[in-house]
């Protein structure tokens, strides 16, 4: 981190010395430092000015932050005006490889809260929030994050060797426009999430309302509460560029059965 923060708009490109002087690391360590970040792409090396700028892949992360703080302000205004007719907490989640982390939270006021706050991570295929995004998300992307999600062992008892139940869920997600978890994540607590699309149509992040199962069944939850749930993240959709006209649920269900 030290090292990514040296370089500013006054000096987007360091020599090897340079770096060391500002950071005021052992040469040794900061080489072994460069060596790492340029294979990660984070920093890049150009051989002919002996220098080195910030990579493509730390560029990409800036940008998923101003993009992440940009959906916040829009859906702002959509969650707390939900979570006011329906008296629920109301979360905002964007994907981070293979977790979601909540970016917004607005919270309601209970005897007994859950211990979640903006920054809280969730399981990509156990949160409803994980499964409303795999469901409308792009085919490759899509792929490339299950063959990730395989690699836990912890994953694979739950989903399925190649992930089989996994599809079944998404597949009943992709069909109603909503994802339901039902205390498989943390007992006592179900929860229900629909997804926020671009306008490509693709899922960029997903709201959810979690309730405690002691307070609200799962039928209430899914009748009283989710088409308002689905309601406010259509608007918020629409509200980011996405058009019913160009691309709505039903293709994307096609897309997603031809997976």
């Amino acid at each position: 981190m030290a090292i990514l923060e040296i370089f500013t708009a006054e000096s987007p490109r360091l020599r090897f010395q340079e770096i060391a002087q500002k950071t005021g690391l052992p040469k040794a360590t900061v080489f072994r430092f460069l060596r790492t970040l340029v294979t990660l792409n984070y920093i890049r090396f150009d051989p002919e000015s002996k220098t080195y700028s910030p990579g493509a892949r730390v560029m990409s992360l800036g940008f998923a932050v101003l993009s992440s703080l940009d959906l916040r302000d829009i859906a702002r205004p959509y969650l707390e005006e939900l979570s006011r007719i329906t008296k629920q907490t109301v979360n905002l989640g964007i994907l981070d490889n293979t977790e979601v982390v909540y970016i917004e939270r607005v919270k309601k006021r209970r005897v007994v809260s859950s211990d979640f706050h903006i920054g809280s991570r969730l399981n990509i295929y156990l949160s409803s929030m994980g499964r409303a995004i795999l469901a409308f998300m792009d085919h490759e992307e899509f792929n490339v994050l299950l063959n990730d999600i395989l690699k836990n062992g912890q994953a694979v008892k739950y989903i399925g060797q190649n992930g089989e139940r996994l599809m079944e869920i998404i597949e009943d997600v992709r069909h109603k426009g909503y994802a339901i978890n039902d205390q498989e994540y943390f007992r006592g607590l179900r929860a229900a999430a629909a997804p926020v699309l671009n306008k490509k149509g693709m899922a960029e992040a997903a709201i959810n309302m979690p309730v405690f199962s002691n307070m609200i069944t799962r039928k209430e939850l899914v009748e009283k509460y989710v088409p308002l749930l689905v309601k406010t993240a259509e608007d918020i959709s629409m509200a980011r560029g996405y058009s019913k006209d160009r691309t709505d649920i039903g293709a994307l269900n096609k897309q997603g059965a031809s997976r």
